[in-house]
């Protein structure tokens, strides 16, 4: 990510490589106000306003997210390369990142419907991970084997 900032023609500074720091070691997804606490550790005059330019300035270059809470607020996670998309666990906030969105014909009808010229999409999904529902191991297993149990009980 700082190579990417300096190599984009931004300043390398200490106060961005404190935000950086602090993003990288977010376990999945943070606010710019965990980012200015964490990053205080790395550079103690850390401002808010340089967490939020730092934060534009990784998005435009496509390495970070922009992510919405149920509460309106943002927070931010690190992006894969490509298009992908983020779904978001509702009890403990983690965000995992997944590739794949099959919505071309939804973006037509709604084109379609009102006129628009459709210039991209942004999609989230929320949900409970497997730790927060007390599941270990592959991803969507319970959901496996509950239907397996639901179908031997009906029949």
């Amino acid at each position: 990510m700082l190579r990417a900032i300096s190599e984009a023609g931004y300043s390398d500074t200490r106060a961005r490589r404190a935000v950086v720091r602090a993003l990288c070691r977010s376990a999945s997804r943070a606010t710019p106000a965990d980012l200015l606490k964490r990053g205080r550790f790395f550079y103690a005059n850390l401002g808010q306003v340089t967490v939020y330019r730092t934060l534009e300035i990784l998005r435009g270059l496509g390495l970070v997210r922009r992510l919405h809470q149920d509460d309106g607020c943002s927070s931010y996670a690190e992006s894969g390369s490509g298009h992908g998309h983020h779904i978001l666990c509702r009890k403990c906030r983690k965000a995992v990142e997944f590739v794949g969105c099959s919505i071309e014909d939804l973006l037509s009808s709604a084109a379609h419907q009102t006129g628009f010229e459709v210039s991209g999409h942004w999609l989230e999904v929320f949900g409970v991970c497997p730790e927060c529902r007390g599941i270990h191991g592959a991803p969507g297993a319970r959901d496996r084997r509950q239907t397996r149990r639901e179908r031997r009980s009906k029949g």
